[in-house]
């Protein structure tokens, strides 16, 4: 993804999506952990949707494109508090946490 998103950027991402109507989309995040006993897969996921215009100075790569489901700000717009209540990266390295037994922070 971060090949493809500093090839073709935000920008390039909302001109490829301009002719569909259903822009739902859902970014995920996938924690790999191995040990003796095999590797183990976890995973967060987040629903949501391409705006049609960029929006917000915060965040990263698709951060001012990405809409939440349930969110009126994208993740460009939210403070780092509020991105990290609902982002796919928590939501993976909670998976971790309980795959692996260990208490969340």
């Amino acid at each position: 993804m971060a090949w493809f998103l500093s090839t073709v950027g935000p920008q390039g991402i909302l001109d490829m999506a301009a002719r569909f109507e259903d822009r739902r989309a859902t970014v995920t995040t996938a924690l790999g952990y191995a040990d003796a006993d095999g590797v183990r897969i976890f995973t967060g996921s987040l629903s949501g949707a391409l705006i049609t215009e960029r929006r917000g100075d915060g965040g990263f790569g698709y951060d001012s494109i990405f809409l939440p489901d349930g969110s009126d700000l994208t993740f460009a717009e939210m403070s780092s508090e509020q991105k990290n209540a609902v982002s796919h990266r928590r939501l993976a390295v909670d998976e971790l946490r309980k795959g692996l037994g260990i208490a969340s922070s």
